[in-house]
């Protein structure tokens, strides 16, 4: 009976030795996983402004000098400019042709025909043998900034520059066609009444 009683006693330190291992095993195994879920490097982005860049350089005299690196045009950061486009940009370069010394104003007022003269007969005549099929009833508008628009007819040349003279409106149309304006009335310092040559016929405007 003795024999049988150490037998069993002689079997505990194998049982804890097995259950340290397993133990030991599994906490290797969860600080591996913790490890390699930790060092997983962050996904950053980081945005740089390009920058010069300086070198020194040094000559066969053996002199040194500096030279600065520009960056290239396209890292070159983006500076909002003025930019025009379609009408305003033909207006924007049109010349007039005014007389040097010559002081010019400009005004804001609309136009609209009433009326033409034959130039040579000195009798009226309607807007529409004045203008033919062309003619759409429109107006002609200057602007304060120099520019005006003329919708008389359906002309696609309908925008130019322009000054005043004394009593004379020289304006040219987008396309360097000269246009001369006879004021007839003022209102202050804006023109009350116009008159404009087109082919031989006075044409009359008012606002």
């Amino acid at each position: 009976m003795a024999g049988r009683h150490s037998a069993k006693t002689s079997k505990k330190p194998i049982v804890i030795i097995c259950i340290l291992t397993a133990v030991i095993i599994i906490g290797v195994i969860c600080a591996v996983i913790i490890f390699n879920s930790g060092s997983k490097p962050a996904n950053t982005t980081s945005t740089t402004s390009p920058q010069q860049t300086t070198s020194t350089v040094q000559s066969a005299s053996g002199e040194s000098a500096e030279t600065t690196v520009q960056p290239t045009e396209s890292e070159q950061p983006t500076t909002q400019s003025e930019i025009f486009t379609g009408e305003t940009s033909e207006v924007s370069k049109v010349v007039v042709p005014t007389k040097s010394g010559q002081e010019v104003s400009y005004f804001n007022a609309t136009y609209v025909p009433y009326k033409a003269v034959d130039s040579s007969t000195n009798e009226e005549c309607t807007l529409r043998e004045v203008f033919g099929s062309a003619f759409s009833q429109g107006v002609i508008t200057f602007n304060s900034d120099g520019t005006f628009t003329d919708s008389v007819t359906s002309s696609s040349v309908n925008s130019g520059a322009y000054a005043v003279e004394g009593d004379t409106i020289v304006a040219t149309y987008s396309n360097d066609k000269n246009m001369s304006v006879k004021v007839a009335s003022w209102e202050g310092d804006t023109p009350l009444e116009l008159i404009i040559n087109y082919g031989g016929y006075d044409v009359y405007f008012n606002m």
